[in-house]
């Protein structure tokens, strides 16, 4: 049984050693020539999927969607040692707790060692990005949820904030007043820019026996 305590610690650890960064977009570098489980997909046929198809080996969906033409609807489904990268787009905002935490351990028994995770979420400090989609159930910071991966025999090697180019771009040009207010806004209240955050996770040890 994961313990508060533990999962502070280890989003603790993951502060030091990983610097905070606000960019501009994430890419698929790291999952490139892999063969990816995509976790709640969507449509086989969005942009999204297709990006994926294009860089790895292979591409397998899980969505609950009958019609989404994923090729498995839970991961409980999906076989072991078949696939050595799992990329989850806006997933786990949608869980409850428990089922992250069922969700991580599926995660683990599927990918082996030096297996990748790609996870994005709304950053839940940004209200605008966070509370337009009343489907939200889990309010776990992304620190938080970084941490709990851990936990699962993963070693979290990035996590960063992130915005549209747009949006990125005109923060990126606010004058020292607008940058004081944002400052402030964080340190008082915890409210930050980026729309998204993703971490990303390479598996170290079998811990599901």
């Amino acid at each position: 049984m994961i313990s508060y305590s533990q999962v502070i610690q280890r989003k603790t650890a993951i502060a030091a050693r990983i610097p905070k960064r606000y960019l501009s977009g994430r890419t698929w570098d790291l999952v490139v020539g892999r063969k990816i489980l995509s976790l709640g997909c969507g449509s086989v046929e969005s942009d999204q999927f297709r990006e994926l198809q294009s860089c790895g080996v292979s591409v397998a969906g899980v969505d609950t969607d009958p019609a989404s033409g994923a090729a498995y609807t839970r991961l409980s489904d999906v076989p072991a040692g078949q696939h050595n990268a799992l990329v989850a787009e806006h997933v786990l905002e949608h869980m409850t707790h428990e089922q992250v935490l069922e969700a991580y351990q599926e995660i683990a028994r599927i990918l082996p060692v030096n297996g990748i995770v790609l996870i994005t979420l709304p950053n839940v400090t940004n209200f605008g990005a966070w509370f337009r989609d009343f489907d939200h159930k889990n309010f776990s910071p992304p620190e938080d949820l970084a941490g709990m991966l851990e936990l699962y025999g993963f070693h979290v090697v990035d996590l960063f904030g992130w915005s549209k180019p747009g949006r990125f771009q005109r923060h990126s040009s606010m004058n020292d007043f607008e940058r004081q207010v944002c400052l402030f806004m964080d340190e008082q209240w915890g409210l930050t820019l980026p729309q998204y955050i993703t971490f990303i996770g390479i598996r170290i040890e079998d811990v599901t026996t």
